[in-house]
């Protein structure tokens, strides 16, 4: 009963608030569009970089002739060091096999070169191309080891960009929760100075502050609830529509296509909307009930 009474006084509340209310849904449903497609393009951005680093490779050269043994044994070592994905080994007779083979029929290598110029080499692959460099360095500190060579400056600017968008982000996301939230709690306070005179009436017959505020709080979750659904709703159209175009014309592109992955997102820019209206709620009638007992 106590329930019915709340949601009904929180809708009554919604619909007295008039166009501060729609300007309250337009912010938060702006707001949440707008930090989901930053993490739907950071998370795209990840599986660009991924599809990258899976083809960034680290080749560390052994001039000196080595056995399969040694070789096994050089491979262990690699596999086992933090952030290596895979190791392969290319011995000297094979690689020069294969640079005979790319050039056939456009030099006559054996005229040229009497030996085989080439050393024996492991092909590295790591997890994640941001730790290109480090791994590379680790490998470069192996005495065995005549020769490291990477992409490093390839690698290096992925990690400034990774860096400058999460920084980015982190403060455009700061900035439009703030921004919601603010808008939430202004419009809530509306309602509670409008039913100032009902409130005070309220806390002498004895009603508690929980009892109080509950209405106010779940106002702000239906602003959050409705602009939830309307972001989610943006989002998820425009989403589809746009992978839809780019999958079609460029294929080859890594998208998050994962069922999953996008339903976190959604979940997460949803669940967010709800807490800002539930919160802006409870400031906006605390700051008041504090008021009224001074």
């Amino acid at each position: 009963m106590s329930f019915e009474f709340f949601l009904r006084e929180a809708w009554n509340g919604f619909r007295r608030s008039g166009i501060m209310s729609v300007v309250s849904l337009v912010t938060v449903t702006v707001s949440l569009v707008v930090l989901g497609t930053f993490l739907l393009a950071v998370f795209n951005l990840g599986a660009v970089m991924n599809s990258v680093g899976s083809k960034m490779e680290i080749a560390a050269y052994v001039d000196k002739t080595i056995d399969e043994y040694t070789a096994s044994t050089y491979m262990l070592e690699l596999t086992k060091m933090e952030g290596v994905d895979s190791v392969k080994y290319i011995s000297k007779e094979e690689a020069w096999e294969n640079f005979k083979r790319d050039f056939e029929g456009r030099l006559d290598l054996q005229e040229i070169m009497k030996e085989n110029p080439l050393p024996n080499a492991f092909v590295i692959k790591v997890k994640n191309p941001t730790l290109v460099t480090a791994v590379a360095k680790k490998i470069s500190n192996i005495p065995e080891i005549d020769e490291v060579r990477y992409s490093g400056r390839l690698a290096d600017r992925f990690q400034i960009l990774m860096d400058a968008v999460r920084l980015g982000g982190l403060i455009l996301v700061f900035l439009l929760i703030l921004a919601t939230l603010l808008i939430v709690i202004n419009t809530i306070r509306l309602t509670v100075i409008a039913r100032q005179t009902d409130i005070a009436i309220m806390k002498l017959v004895g009603a508690t502050n929980n009892f109080i505020k509950w209405p106010f709080m779940l106002e702000g979750i239906l602003i959050g609830i409705i602009g939830s659904a309307l972001s989610f709703v943006i989002l998820k159209a425009s989403y589809d529509l746009i992978t839809m175009q780019l999958l079609r014309s460029m294929p080859f592109i890594p998208l998050v296509t994962s069922r999953s992955e996008l339903f976190m997102i959604y979940a997460g820019v949803a669940l967010t909307g709800v807490a800002l209206g539930a919160l802006g709620g409870y400031i906006s009638v605390n700051s008041l009930l504090k008021e009224l007992e001074q």
